[in-house]
């Protein structure tokens, strides 16, 4: 299951962006659109994800950004628009 999930439509079709922070046995992060992984990271210290991952959702511009430390938070910017994150996800 998926820390985080998103999705956007794009000319009527829609996308689903999700994020596993990797806080599990093999530590390792991903970020996944439609289910190809774009990413991976190493989460060896169970910092989350990076500060910023910058990546396309059918040839646009999309990012994520970390935010808190303690408890953590992520924002997707999907051409330049703040997209909320399903209501089920963290």
């Amino acid at each position: 299951m998926m820390d985080r999930t998103w999705s956007v439509e794009i000319a009527g079709k829609k996308h689903l962006v999700e994020v596993d922070y990797g806080r599990n046995n093999s530590q390792t992060g991903k970020l996944l659109v439609d289910g190809n992984e774009l990413q991976s990271w190493k989460n060896s210290q169970h910092l989350d994800v990076p500060p910023e991952i910058t990546f396309q959702v059918e040839g646009k511009p999309a990012v994520l950004r970390a935010k808190g430390f303690f408890k953590p938070r992520i924002d997707f910017f999907f051409e330049g628009q703040l997209i909320e994150a399903s209501l089920s996800q963290n």
